[in-house]
């Protein structure tokens, strides 16, 4: 009988909990997709990128944990500000606090296990295609990443059917310890924080000599090393904390006493804000911390993603070399947007290369010149063909056309004449430099591959940006996927936790907006009014986390050499990022709107 009653509940209020439903379904979903990497062992030690990340793993799986842990904690908030009056009807009618309890831990039990059981499946089909259409966006392998992994199914479904029944747990002492006029009144009890001046002025200035700790641990990753991330991770989070304790709510006192305050329905606005913000503190912080995250993985997952394809340009002055070209290879050459190509001609007789003076005159070999700090300089440079005789020939990249195999043979340049009658086996060589080597990533993989296949050289073709830029890829490809992949993970979260922390206000102010609506105030006004106010809310960690992620990236510089730098292109993922956090703002103004605002005249 109470398993029915608590499924009619539920089937009542059903489109207020398709939101809540929809919210911990890609929660769930977003923790197997993470869950399926960091307890994959054959995954983490295939990449060798991975393996050195481990610890990054393990740090981002109890993250990952800690913020499943808030986002549940909010949603169940969310579900029990719904039912509450419910229950304390049920209890007027007759029904004893322990069958209500029951009833209230059924129904969270319930709504858990669905999402829990949905969101695994969705993380299976997100695993498939969205992991796998991410790494070919990035032209990633990694090895052992497979859609289905039975441990990370075990783990997500212990995690979150474990924490819903803590969340039940929570709810039916909640519930035995509310008095029944409290449950049928919650939605009109207000509270009041106060300002007190010379508390908040130690407040503020702590915070910002936290964050100034914090922000100098981060730049300081050279000295500290491990130490700099636990270190910022516990002072940025108590200097954000305490500054928006010691700031926001005295900024809100202030604009109240301003004209602004009087135009339309901002002073009801400030006076929302007044009651809900203080509240939110905590909330904040914790959203703050996880855009700054979120937006500073994201950023270094496409600063590696834009900057590698720089950084292979420094290792060698031709894409690629293509030896004794045949039709095939001809084809995927001429697919290329070629900015400087050069044809040599080769003689070899024992560990000699003889090369032909006359083509190296017409085609000088390009070359890098290098800074004093031993750095590479983004122009190349040639030298007459009398300089090249003397110290050009020991160039690496020149050396390394004979296959690749640098060392193995020695280059002597002759005269057109002298090439003519040397005897030895003749090859033609053509270098090739591509204008942008991530626009022809793919002819050039192919002819690469064609390359080692033919001369079955595996210590070959080593030197040259294609070959430069496979290496390192296959080295930093495994961050770049971590970096975009965790971005991702944690707005989803941030966002849905913010939502629901939100949306667990909304059924209490229903009357407040039925209020304003019979008093004659028009609901364009108050659709515009809450549009302000869940915006300052979604903008307060907005702004935070960007100042964090503005500071944070400087633990990034001593990991990159030039030209890489984490500040590359950062404009363009601010953009996106800031486009996707809109889009929850959006979701969440429109939640919002449905819930509190009046649907007739008779409400």
């Amino acid at each position: 009988m109470l398993g029915k009653l608590a499924l009619a509940g539920i089937k009542n209020r059903r489109r207020d909990y398709l939101v809540l439903l929809a919210g911990l379904t890609m929660s769930a979903a977003i923790f197997y997709m993470f869950a399926n990497l960091a307890t994959n062992r054959a995954f983490i030690k295939a990449n060798a990128v991975v393996s050195q990340a481990s610890l990054i793993f393990g740090f981002g799986a109890v993250l990952l944990i800690l913020i499943t842990v808030v986002y549940i904690m909010y949603a169940n908030s969310f579900l029990l500000s719904m039912r509450q009056h419910d229950y304390g009807l049920f209890m007027m009618l007759g029904a004893t606090r322990k069958r209500v309890g029951e009833l209230v831990f059924l129904e969270t039990l319930i709504l858990g296990t669905i999402a829990t059981a949905i969101g695994i499946v969705l993380g299976l089909l997100m695993s498939k295609f969205l992991v796998g259409f991410l790494l070919n966006m990035l032209g990633l392998h990694l090895a052992h990443l497979t859609a289905a992994y039975v441990p990370a199914i075990i783990a997500t479904a212990v995690l979150y059917v474990g924490l819903f029944i803590l969340a039940s747990l929570f709810n039916l002492v909640r519930l035995t310890r509310t008095t029944v006029l409290n449950l049928l009144h919650s939605d009109e009890q207000a509270n009041q924080p106060k300002v007190k001046p010379f508390r908040q002025l130690i407040q503020g200035t702590l915070g910002i000599v936290f964050l100034a700790i914090g922000y100098w641990a981060l730049a300081a990753i050279k000295v500290l090393q491990v130490m700099a991330i636990p270190v910022a991770l516990v002072t940025i989070t108590l200097g954000t904390y305490l500054l928006f304790r010691a700031t926001i709510l005295v900024i809100i006192r202030g604009l109240r006493h301003t004209a602004w305050a009087k135009k339309h329905l901002n002073g009801f606005l400030l006076g929302q804000l007044n009651f809900r913000v203080h509240n939110y503190t905590r909330m904040l912080t914790i959203v703050s911390l996880l855009f700054a995250m979120a937006l500073g993985a994201i950023t270094v997952g496409s600063g590696y993603h834009k900057q590698l394809p720089m950084m292979a340009k420094t290792i060698g002055t031709y894409t690629i070399a293509v030896h004794d070209k045949t039709p095939v290879e001809q084809k995927l050459m001429d697919q290329l947007h070629v900015a400087y190509t050069a044809t040599y001609t080769q003689k070899r007789q024992g560990k000699m290369v003889y090369y032909n003076a006359d083509e190296i005159a017409k085609q000088p070999v390009e070359q890098q010149r290098y800074k004093k700090s031993g750095q590479p300089e983004a122009q190349l440079y040639t030298q007459s063909l009398k300089d090249f005789k003397k110290s050009g020939t020991q160039d690496m990249d020149f050396m390394a056309l004979a296959l690749g195999k640098i060392g193995a043979y020695t280059p002597k340049i002759l005269s057109a004449e002298q090439f003519a009658k040397q005897t030895g086996k003749t090859v033609t060589v053509t270098t090739i430099r591509v204008k942008d080597l991530q626009q022809d990533k793919k002819p050039l993989k192919q002819l690469n591959k064609l390359e080692n296949k033919r001369f079955a050289a595996p210590d070959g073709m080593t030197v040259g940006s294609y070959q430069g830029f496979e290496m390192m890829n296959g080295f930093f490809g495994g961050l770049e996927f971590m970096g975009y992949f965790l971005g991702i993970a944690f707005l989803a979260m941030l966002a849905s936790c913010l939502m629901f922390k939100i949306l667990s206000g909304a059924p209490g102010d229903q009357r407040r907006y039925r209020m304003l609506y019979k008093v004659g105030v028009r609901q364009n006004l108050m659709r515009w009014g809450i549009a302000k106010e869940i915006g300052i809310l979604f903008l307060i960690p907005g702004i935070m986390g960007v100042i964090d992620v503005l500071f944070g990236l400087q633990m990034f510089k001593p990991l990159m050499s030039a030209p890489m730098s984490p500040y590359l292109g950062i404009g363009s993922t601010f953009l996106i990022f800031i486009g996707l956090y809109v889009i929850y703002y959006l979701i969440t103004l429109a939640l919002y709107w449905r819930i509190v605002l009046p649907k007739t005249t008779t409400d």
